[in-house]
């Protein structure tokens, strides 16, 4: 079987297996797998207060430095609890130092179809094409681009497909595949030479209008370059039913 992105280790720490690795430098994990790892983690702090009527909708990460390939712990933390919705703060830390904080929305299921928007979204191409994806990471996705390539500037359309399980046995919820997808939106839309710049994300934002349908997400995703040393990178998210969320990340820019 594939190694999944993470081992959960009986001491509670988790190991970061080589597909969480990054295009930046070998041993930093790019910032979807870590990212996932702390949805599991909220969503699991639910279920573990017997919330199982609850569905995670919103992901807010701060990236407080690089998150290595390595032995991870994560802490949590229930900062609200009420009938409508729960609110969980989750730590990611290697070594005794936080390297990643986020905060995870999970709200109350209830039956709203009959106000919600019909929506379509285009097919997902049959054959796989070639985005440019050369690293750890970039290898675990099925990637299928409908426009772009993380090597040709400008905004980026591609339908994306995990190849793996976030834990062993445990499959990723629309949360998790919404954030572990969704923190790419700056490199399928790079603005930027990636051998002459880099535009790491210090943060990554995930909303979702609803649970996400099946296996496959389209980015439609964009980067606004600022002046001052940052840019904004931002993506549509849809799935088979249409659209269901959206993504922001700011990119601190400099040069090589």
């Amino acid at each position: 079987m594939p190694e999944p992105y993470f081992w959960h280790e009986n001491d509670g720490s988790y190991i970061a297996s080589p597909a969480t690795g990054g295009p930046w430098e070998p041993g930093l994990q790019h910032g979807g797998p870590p990212s996932a790892l702390l949805a599991h983690a909220a969503e699991q702090a639910a279920r573990d207060a017997g919330r199982e009527d609850l569905t995670a909708v919103r992901f807010a990460g701060e990236f407080l430095g690089p998150v290595p390939v390595a032995s991870l712990r994560v802490s949590i933390n229930v900062v609200r609890s009420a009938r409508s919705g729960m609110l969980v703060d989750a730590e990611l830390a290697a070594a005794g130092r936080t390297c990643l904080h986020a905060r995870v929305w999970l709200v109350r299921r209830a039956d709203t179809a009959g106000v919600a928007a019909a929506e379509q979204t285009t097919p997902v191409p049959q054959a796989a094409g070639d985005l440019g994806a050369d690293f750890p990471y970039g290898r675990s996705i099925d990637w299928r681009p409908v426009r772009g390539s993380l090597h040709e500037p400008g905004p980026g359309v591609t339908w994306a497909r995990p190849l793996l399980d976030l834990l062993p046995g445990r499959p990723l919820s629309g949360l998790q595949r919404a954030v572990l997808i969704g923190d790419s939106a700056s490199g399928i839309s790079a603005e930027l030479d990636w051998q002459s710049w880099t535009f790491m994300n210090i943060d990554l934002d995930v909303h979702l209008a609803r649970p996400v349908a099946g296996d496959w997400l389209l980015m439609d995703a964009v980067t606004q370059l600022g002046s001052a040393g940052s840019a904004l990178a931002r993506a549509t998210l849809s799935d088979c039913r249409g659209t269901v969320g959206s993504t922001a990340q700011t990119l601190l820019l400099a040069r090589r």
